[in-house]
């Protein structure tokens, strides 16, 4: 289906006036945005700007002791950066606002690539999904570190499917790729997780050339400030990403709520696939044990006692039941589905990356602390970038006015659902 240019201009117009509304009125619908910002730069940034060399080489003890912000100093610096060049608050706020926008584009740029289609084709309007994520309106009006990190993430993105596309698979695609993954990862640590990805996609095909040490020697290089930092220094403000204490309910939480946060968003893809890849009889033997055995780990291991955070499910299954189990029904779900969705599909290349990147993914939270920001809007890159399982790369390839209804339908109830949360 194509579409006429002057539509597509008009829509992407007022989606923009819509974040500069939101702007205007001091959005937030994600909650937490507000109370983090005021934080660093109340309670944070003035360490930074009384000493800025005692501060950064002291990032993990300030305040008490234990360290006052669970952010890279690489964030904190940026925002004092910001601070120092602009003439008020709102502008450099505003600043973040327009950098925020890339975030669209470069996902538009990304699909291209990887899908090659028309400038009036309907998949340009795959974007738009993006401007209805309360986590990427209230990221963008109040300097999150998500979007500021993700920016960096979508070009990193970009140069992958870049060499992906290329016959003789430039070198200057997989620098670039790693450049911006580690610009992505001094904002926000956790993304280096994907340079695991990165590595056994270039190692299946480039073995061990050239290209994959010269790969391996600017990842060293790269990291080489950051390991410096943290395990010379001594600055390991990263420990607070990480559990207090290894124990089995820790993993329990993590990969539990995490899953079903994954297939919250898998909702608008799987819906079309119902009929035709979940039937009774693909349901196996196997599934049930390991169901089995979940639901007594849960039963007995389960213990997310935070009053904060945790998914859509669990957050449900409070509301509506006031305990966990109708999260443990969807947790069940969630795992079926997966199963059958990646474990069938691990027979090849393609299959086996997209399992490593489902564990990246259920790693993100390691700290314990389970919030949507993490994924929304980065699972949408995921989902139509990087997964390789049909169910996902046909969504869009075949790409249907009925598919785009479904998948707007889909995220803009997500985003009042999430301001009904913070007016009732």
């Amino acid at each position: 289906m194509n579409i006429n240019s002057r539509n597509i201009y008009i829509i992407y117009l007022f989606l923009y006036f819509t974040l500069l509304v939101g702007f205007y009125f001091n959005e937030d619908f994600a909650l937490g945005f507000i109370t983090d910002y005021l934080f660093h730069k109340n309670i944070v940034l003035p360490y930074f700007e009384e000493n800025f060399i005692k501060s950064f080489l002291n990032y993990n003890t300030l305040g008490d002791g234990s360290g006052l912000s669970a952010h890279s100093p690489i964030y904190i610096i940026f925002f004092l950066f910001l601070k120092k060049i602009s003439f008020n608050e709102n502008f450099s706020r505003l600043i973040v606002l327009h950098l925020s926008l890339l975030i669209p584009y470069f996902f538009y740029m990304c699909i291209k690539l990887k899908y090659e289609f028309r400038i009036n084709d309907i998949k340009i309007f795959l974007p738009v999904i993006i401007f209805f994520s309360p986590y990427f309106r209230s990221a963008s009006m109040w300097l999150g570190s998500e979007n500021i990190s993700l920016i960096f993430l979508s070009i990193c993105f970009y140069f992958f499917l870049k060499y992906e596309k290329s016959k003789k698979k430039e070198l200057s695609y997989i620098i670039l790729n790693t450049l911006f993954l580690a610009l992505a990862a001094y904002i926000r640590p956790i993304y280096s997780l994907f340079g695991i990805y990165f590595f056994v996609r270039f190692y299946l095909d480039l073995n061990f050339s050239y290209k994959l040490l010269f790969y391996i020697f600017v990842n060293l290089l790269l990291s080489f400030p950051a390991i410096y930092y943290v395990f010379v220094l001594g600055v390991n403000f990263i420990s607070i990403h990480i559990f207090d204490q290894t124990k089995l309910s820790d993993f329990i939480n993590l990969f539990s709520i995490t899953i079903t946060i994954l297939f919250f968003y898998s909702i608008p893809f799987l819906l079309l696939n119902i009929k035709k890849n979940f039937q009774i009889s693909n349901f196996k033997i196997e599934n049930l044990f390991l169901s089995i055995i979940f639901l007594c780990l849960l039963i007995f291991f389960f213990d997310y006692n935070i009053s904060y955070g945790g998914g859509i499910f669990y957050k449900f299954s409070l509301i509506v039941f006031g305990n966990n189990y109708l999260f443990y029904f969807f947790f069940l779900i969630s795992l079926n589905v997966f199963i059958s969705i990646f474990f069938d599909f691990t027979k090849n290349k393609d299959g086996i990356l997209d399992l490593i990147l489902l564990f990246i993914l259920i790693f993100l939270e390691i700290d314990g602390i389970f919030y949507h920001e993490t994924y929304d809007p980065l699972l949408y890159f995921i989902y139509f970038l990087l997964i390789k399982n049909k169910i996902y790369l046909n969504f869009a390839k075949k790409f249907t006015i009925k598919k785009l209804m479904l998948l707007g339908s889909f995220s803009i109830s997500f985003y009042v659902l999430s301001i009904l949360k913070t007016t009732i």
